[in-house]
């Protein structure tokens, strides 16, 4: 009985660590856009650039598309920090030039995560035998 209560309450707690950023595939971004020729050079944009899917979320909340594209820029071949990011979108309020400097503070110095101190993983040891 106790273990199904605690089942109940594990599956029950799950959205409450549910990331706050929903991730979009960039495709989606060019509905934003109204003319034909600015819907084609996103598509086009979307399907040949590298950009990190998180922060290109926080970017399609700009209003201009002008700074949308500033971020889209910005974020091009960069790797975000996603739990930074998720304060990016905390307030709706935000001016667009808020929002992209979130952005950029969001991806500052980030390090691969076997580099991490506070991360679980252990050093890779390589022994060199037969020479």
């Amino acid at each position: 009985m106790r273990l199904a209560i605690k089942s109940v309450v594990l599956i029950a707690s799950i959205p409450l660590f549910a990331f706050a950023i929903e991730p979009t595939n960039p495709s989606g971004f060019c509905d934003r856009f109204i003319g034909e020729k600015d819907i084609e050079a996103c598509k086009t944009r979307t399907e040949n650039e590298e950009v990190d899917w998180y922060a290109v979320t926080v970017c399609n909340l700009q209003k201009d598309d002008k700074t949308f594209w500033n971020c889209w820029e910005s974020v091009k071949g960069k790797s975000f920090d996603p739990k930074a990011l998720a304060q990016c979108t905390e307030s709706e309020d935000s001016s667009d030039e808020d929002r992209q400097a979130c952005v950029l503070k969001a991806g500052g110095n980030r390090k691969p995560a076997s580099q991490n101190t506070s991360t679980p993983f252990q050093n890779m040891k390589i022994d060199k035998r037969g020479k």
